[in-house]
């Protein structure tokens, strides 16, 4: 008879953890986020003050489209990146989508290989315009595709081919 009573908990505390474990897995299936986020240009409070308009100096470095690998794992819209005074920036345009999943993070590879070590941030969302700076010291040069890597399963969301 204890056995039973003990046994009991163990199950409801099992079931709530898949049910947990489900929802993250499953939910981006059915919650969209989209993200508009300007060009990261920042003046200064002493150029505001003064009335001085400057333009911060945004040059392409290298774009391409985004494609998908299959009907689940599909993407669209435009990858760029830029530099913006001395800053360098991926910048996913305001026609971005790609399929939502659980765990997108956002990266580079070469030649079809992706590579871990190139994260440079979180998804923001899977929809519209986005801006994630590379650290210093970034060789985007290395890289020529732009990828959204789901970490959790280790596949392929969507890659952009630079030109």
């Amino acid at each position: 008879m204890t056995s039973k009573k003990i046994l009991w908990p163990a199950i409801v505390i099992c079931a709530i953890l898949v049910a947990g474990v489900a929802y993250w897995l499953i939910s981006p299936f059915w919650i969209s986020n989209t993200v508009e986020e300007a060009l990261p240009i920042v003046p200064t409070s002493e150029e505001m003050g003064a009335g001085i308009i400057t333009t911060s100096t945004v040059e392409t470095v290298s774009q391409g489209s985004f494609t998908g690998f299959d009907a689940v794992h599909y993407g669209s819209g435009t990858a760029r990146i830029i530099t913006v005074d001395d800053k360098t920036y991926v910048r996913f345009e305001e026609d971005f989508s790609v399929a939502n999943g659980p765990d997108l993070f956002v990266g580079f590879g070469k030649d079809g290989e992706y590579s871990k070590k190139s994260e440079v941030g979180r998804l923001k969302g899977d929809k519209g315009s986005q801006n994630y700076e590379l650290p210093n010291g970034f060789d985007s040069e290395k890289y020529n595709e732009v990828w959204i890597w789901c970490r959790a399963f280790g596949v392929p969301f969507a890659k952009a081919e630079l030109r």
